[in-house]
Formats: structure tokens, sequence, C-alpha cells
């Protein structure tokens, strides 16, 4: 018997799968390569979102304290190019208006699951 005509005699919702053979049999069952449980994720080394929070935050407070160095540092005198200075200054801005999104999205998701019933 061909697939074609073993599929076209199933009727539907009365498709059982055979596992391999007697009814005995237990399958062998064996985690994805490459695919981490759900709870492998911080006992196996992965970030947790805490860290990556605290990554993030670290990197927009570096470049707003680079961009304010640089600020003082053109008015003083000891940096001559503007373009290295405004880039500064606009990847700060940048960085922070997406913390400040990131803050608004998690404090409407707290707002939203706050409101749910138990």
């Amino acid at each position: 018997m061909d697939f074609a005509s073993a599929v076209s005699k199933v009727i539907p919702g009365t498709f059982v799968p055979d596992i391999a053979g007697g009814s005995n049999d237990v399958p062998n069952i064996s985690p994805v390569p490459g695919v981490t449980q759900p709870n492998d994720t911080v006992d196996n080394g992965g970030t947790s979102f805490k860290d990556t929070v605290k990554k993030m935050l670290g990197d927009v407070n570096d470049k707003l304290n680079t961009s304010d160095q640089l600020s003082q540092d053109l008015a003083s005198g000891k940096e001559s190019d503007v373009e290295k200075v405004v880039t500064s200054n606009e990847e700060a801005n940048l960085a922070l208006q997406f913390a400040m999104s990131i803050r608004t999205k998690v404090l409407d998701a707290y707002t939203e699951v706050s409101r749910m019933t138990v």
C-alpha cells in the first residue's frame, strides 16, 4: 500500500499514530540538539532578564558619561573634533530614548498583569 492510498483511508478525527509496534513499547524521547529546555536557561550559563537589563542600562550610562565628557572637553578646548562630539551626543540620546521606551513597555505590561483577576 502506498502513502496516498493509506492517507485517503484515514477518517478525520480517528487517526491514532502507531508507536513502534506493541502497546508496551515506550518511545525513545530525547531533547532536540541545540535547543535549551525552559528550566535550563539560568542554570546552564544563560543570562537572566535582570542581567540583560543591568548590562543595557550600564551601556546607556557609559554612552551618557562619554557624551558628557566629550561635550565638556569641546567647551574647554581639549577636543576639536565637533563631528565626534555630535555623534556621541546623538548616540547617547538614542540609547536613552530606547531605554525609556523599554521602561514604558515593561510598566505597561506590569500594569496589565496587575489588572488581571485570579
